[in-house]
């Protein structure tokens, strides 16, 4: 069986990538887990594969290893360039873990709230007491604002086209109301939103301050605590689609679970 140049191979898949429209980084990390096998893609056997996989222990990752090892080999037979051989194609599905949340401690969003420039204050605030996604926040209209008997509610274009409404904060309210307008309160991309809002945690927490989601994840924890753990109640303040998701927080509002388990001998 005649083997076609491993240079060849990398060669024809990085242009097939290039034509599909993947980014560079993608082709560069299908390289490595290519070369990572240590034989040829033609002669790999679900082993070697299997090998790779299990050289992490982050299962995220291993998820992530078997979706590109499927992805790589499919891409090489279409191009005929493995001589029919797949490796990836009898590798278990691997479930990705759920990871614990990783909100802001009161502390920190104390002093992101005392320490950020005006701008980004006002998106901490809809991250910290409004639980907002970055891609929500960057999208807030004036006119997304209710006036209740009792109160402001919010409506929110959230995750997955939903287009639901929820009661806010006061601070909330008057920060929304400060900016007098009907339309968006800052015309900004939700990407740029995520990595300028990070980018301002940096310069106040320090170099390993955590992203704007965890803002989000301080608003949930902060609501299980001051609602005595009342689920349903935060569900609906986070916009979950099950109760399931909302309850991975309370084993940070509640104190983890970990401890316990490590007392055993």
């Amino acid at each position: 069986m005649e083997l076609i140049p491993l240079e060849q191979i990398e060669e024809q898949l990085h242009n097939r990538y290039r034509t599909s429209g993947f980014s560079e980084l993608l082709f560069k990390n299908d390289r490595r887990l290519i070369r990572a096998l240590g034989v040829h893609p033609a002669l790999a056997t679900y082993e070697d594969v299997e090998k790779i996989v299990l050289q992490v222990t982050k299962q995220s990752t291993r998820a992530t290893y078997v979706a590109r090892f499927r992805s790589i080999y499919k891409a090489l037979n279409k191009m005929n360039l493995v001589n029919g051989n797949n490796p990836a194609a009898e590798l278990p599905t691997v479930k990705p873990g759920r990871g614990v949340p990783k909100p802001v401690t009161k502390g920190e969003y104390q002093k992101l709230l005392a320490e950020a420039k005006p701008l980004y204050r006002d998106w901490f605030i809809l991250g910290g007491m409004a639980g907002l996604r970055a891609m929500e926040a960057a999208q807030i209209r004036g006119s997304d604002l209710i006036e209740n008997d009792d109160g402001y509610s919010l409506r929110i274009l959230g995750k997955g086209n939903t287009d639901l409404i929820v009661p806010i904060a006061p601070m909330v309210a008057e920060m929304i109301l400060s900016h007098k307008t009907l339309d968006r309160l800052w015309q900004v991309t939700p990407n740029k939103f995520s990595t300028r809002a990070a980018n301002e945690m940096r310069r106040i927490l320090g170099p390993n301050a955590k992203h704007f989601h965890s803002l989000r994840h301080y608003f949930a924890t902060t609501m299980l605590e001051k609602s005595g753990g009342d689920l349903i109640a935060v569900k609906e303040l986070m916009r979950h689609t099950s109760v399931a998701t909302t309850q991975i927080y309370t084993q940070l509002a509640q104190g983890r679970t970990r401890s316990l388990v490590n007392l055993l001998e």
